[in-house]
This record gives C-alpha cells, structure tokens and sequence, in this order.
C-alpha cells in the first residue's frame, strides 16, 4: 500500500509541475465573437461550469470545462482546470491532450510537448476514440478522434520550436490515424510544410497527389 502511494504521489507531483514560469509569461489573446456568439458560449460555459462543480474529478466534466473556458479566451484557467483534473487522474491521456493543446495556444511549447508526448504513451496499443467537436458541424459529424489530435498537435508544438525531424516522426503517426477527411486535410497540410522546411520537396510533392483533381 505505501509503495502504491508513493507512486501516486509522484505522479501527481508530475501533472503540478506543469505549472511553468512560461505560462505565468504567457499573454491570453481572446478571440474576437460577435455579442450574439459571446453570449451563447458564455451561457453553455456557465451551464459547463454547474457540472463540473458537481463532478470536479469525472475526466468527461474536467475536458468539457476546460475547452469551453478556452473557447472565451480563459486559457491559463483551462490550464488550471486541467492541472486539477490530472491530480485524481494522472493517466487519463485526454486530459494531457487538451491541456497540451493549450499550452500551444500560450505558446508554451516545451509544456505543450511533455504533455502531448505523454499522451502519445497512454494511448500506446489501445483502440482509437471518436473527440466530439466543441461547436458541431451542420450535419453534426466529428471531424477528428483522440489519437489523430493528440499526433497532430504534438506535430505542431515541434514545427512551431523549429524541431522539424521531430515534426515529421509526429505528421507520419498522425496521418496512419487520420481517417476523416477534414483530419486528413489538416494533418496533410502541415506534414507537407514540415517536408518542405526539411528540403525534401519531392516527398512533400507525394503528400499532394492523393488531393489532385479534387477541387475544381
């Protein structure tokens, strides 16, 4: 029992950690909503927030909290929300995934991929999930599942800090798990830029071809 503990101890002290001096830097950009669309994010925030109070340890209460405080431009409290979720839930990789996220949106990239890296080992071996997106399309159809996102910006935070051959290695395992075609687009896109910023042109130009002729 007290080895079990200190385990959970340790990893607990790993998901606080995360509360770097880049994030306490960080400036928050909120986004620009017209008022019509400020007061319905704000009005499914609040009825976000009523849940989460009752249920601050359910990681479905936690992620829902999280994103919809980013969604208004609350990014360092979305950290936070995530910070405290991880602390009843050190292995829940779809914690790490969002907060990873966040820490992009800040900027904090190294945070960002510890975070995404460590969710890329969660999901090692284990079957794919559907991520409901936050503001559903017209025909109410999610675009992308956990894995592709948690590849896909964990291909991003490298690109962005300029690790392009760590970029690359993360693109290659988010286009096996890319399945939908909005992921594939996505996922394309900035695999095709990483190619280029390495000087493989040729391999970058392979990317395309699946999407020619595809739009007229």
């Amino acid at each position: 029992m007290k080895i079990l503990i200190a385990m959970l101890l340790i990893m607990v002290a790993s998901a606080i950690a995360h509360t770097q001096p880049c994030v306490k830097k960080a400036k928050e950009v909120a986004p620009v909503l017209s008022p019509e669309t400020a007061e319905e994010y704000n009005a499914v925030l609040a009825n976000e927030r009523r849940e989460y109070s009752i249920n601050p340890q359910m990681p479905r209460y936690i992620v829902w909290y999280g994103r919809r405080l980013a969604y208004t431009g609350q990014y360092k409290k979305a950290i936070e929300t995530y910070t405290e979720g991880l602390r009843w839930n050190p292995s829940e990789p779809e914690i790490y995934r969002h907060r990873g996220h966040r820490y992009i949106t800040l900027r904090c990239f190294d945070d960002a991929i510890r975070d995404l890296e460590k969710a890329a080992k969660l999901i090692k071996g284990k079957p794919d999930e559907i991520e409901q997106d936050g503001w559903p399309n017209a025909k109410n159809i999610p675009t992308s599942t956990l894995q592709s996102n948690i590849w896909y910006h964990l291909g991003l935070a490298y690109y962005l800090k300029g690790d392009f051959p760590r970029a690359l290695k993360a693109y290659e395992a988010a286009q096996r798990v890319s399945t939908n075609n909005d992921m594939r687009v996505a996922t394309s896109y900035w695999h095709y830029m990483t190619l280029r910023r390495l000087g493989r042109k040729k391999e970058a130009k392979k990317i395309l071809e699946p999407f020619a002729g595809t739009v007229e």
